[in-house]
């Protein structure tokens, strides 16, 4: 079937509008498809590790950082008790912490400039396929006329964010929720570090904050258990287990965003890509792939998978031969499990070395070490190294430091010395399986 367009995008979200914005310049014909494309209010995807930041400037989409208030970071903090330290990003690299909408707001524009990108309003409802179970484009339901409509497309990427519509087609994806996040935003608050993502230890469960403009800071505390949480449990946990272990500057900032009752609470979703390879479409971001934010590794993902598809996009000579698309497709989904294998199994496995005692404890105290293992374990934090096997050693070198500094202390831990171990191959066996095999 003929078709106007080169590429059905379903979803203008991160993911959605930051390929598009990439590919139009290049002269492929898309249609961006969304039910609304006004400002979002998120509290997560509001910081991008340095790795995020080279993808968006590899891809010529630097300039969508610049003019709102978005926020050069540095490194990480870590608090626990009275002590204190950071960890900056390797070579100078930096990270950025910015308003999440604000950004996309940005990125959209820079989609929607192009010529070559037709913007439709509209709520997509079914994949169209053809006698042979291919998918050739999308329905919808356009938001003014409430029409029933079709585009057509050689391709159609789905990326309509953690609820899709679509994964039940395409992928063969478990989701689980893992915790919930309590976010607020402080005003005029005075971090400890400035500059910096601050990871606060002393708590029984943790909590982060960073800056996202020039005078607010997110903070965003955990909450664990895969229950929604109901108004009375959020107010108890927070009075149990936040508000006491908020450093004295930040506290009357804190108290504040409390009283305007300006929180609000999302599931942390971790869902490994497992993907069902169909004929003429994609999935991209997180209605493929998700994983805990703690890590704020989300967009380095979303973007690498952008760079990955797009370099097979734009290898084609034109979008007439589906059979080409295909392979592009299959390879896609080859190249991008072993590219984001580390920001994954990190995200996963560090909210679950966050809530184990022990290994917090050993974790706390092999980074305040710094040196090379330190600078390590920021550069893949950071998204800045790929390597498996520097995950792994880095992982379990934490253990087996936990395990030796309990026995040094007295040997009568050595029980401890063996949960420590025990616990962290619990934690990164399931996750390493799920994406290294």
């Amino acid at each position: 079937m003929k078709s106007e367009f080169d590429i059905c995008i379903i979803g203008a979200g991160m993911a959605g509008a930051t390929i598009a914005a990439y590919l139009a310049p290049k002269g492929i014909r898309i249609a961006l498809i969304d039910q609304c494309y006004k400002e979002k209010k998120r509290i997560v995807g509001e910081l991008l590790q340095p790795g995020a930041v080279q993808s968006l400037k590899q891809m010529g989409l630097g300039h969508c950082l610049e003019g709102f208030d978005a926020q050069q970071v540095e490194g990480y903090s870590l608090l626990k008790g009275n002590e204190k330290f950071t960890v900056p990003y390797p070579d100078d690299f930096k990270g950025m912490g910015l308003h999440n909408g604000r950004f996309l707001q940005q990125i959209r524009a820079s989609a929607l400039q192009n010529e070559s990108v037709t913007q439709i309003h509209g709520k997509a409802l079914q994949l169209l396929e053809n006698e042979r179970q291919e998918i050739i484009g999308v329905s919808y339901r356009e938001e003014l006329s409430s029409e029933i409509k079709t585009l057509h497309a050689p391709l159609t990427i789905t990326s309509d964010g953690f609820f899709s519509n679509f994964r039940e087609c395409l992928s063969n994806n478990e989701k689980t929720v893992t915790s919930y996040f309590i976010g607020l935003i402080l005003k005029d608050c005075e971090m400890p570090f400035p500059k910096h993502g601050h990871v606060f230890l002393s708590g029984p469960t943790p909590f982060i904050c960073y800056p996202i403009s020039s005078f607010e800071v997110r903070l965003l505390i955990d909450f664990p258990g895969g229950e929604l949480p109901r108004k009375l449990a959020l107010q108890a946990h927070l009075d149990a287990n936040v508000t006491p272990y908020i450093p004295e500057a930040m506290r009357s900032s804190y108290q504040q965003a409390l009283q305007e009752d300006g929180f609000k609470v999302m599931p942390n979703h971790y869902m490994a890509a497992k993907p069902i390879i169909r004929k003429g479409a994609v999935m991209l971001g997180d209605a493929l792939n998700m994983r805990h934010p703690l890590t704020g590794g989300g967009l380095t993902a979303v973007f690498s998978d952008i760079q990955i598809l797009s370099a097979y996009l734009l290898a084609m000579p034109d979008f007439n031969n589906t059979d080409l698309i295909h392979q592009k497709i299959e390879a896609y989904y080859r190249d991008r499990k072993k590219a984001n294998a580390n920001l994954n199994i990190l995200a996963n496995a560090l909210y679950g070395v966050m809530s184990n005692d022990l290994l917090k404890s050993a974790v706390f105290k092999y980074l305040q070490r710094g040196g090379a293992n330190a600078q390590e374990s920021i550069a893949i934090l950071a998204g800045l190294n790929r390597k498996h096997f520097s995950l792994i050693k880095q992982f379990f070198s934490v253990a087996l430091f936990g395990a030796y500094d309990v026995v040094r202390e007295n040997s009568a831990n050595i029980p401890k010395a063996i949960k420590i171990l025990s616990d962290a191959l619990t934690i990164i066996k399931p996750l390493a399986k799920n994406e290294l095999w």
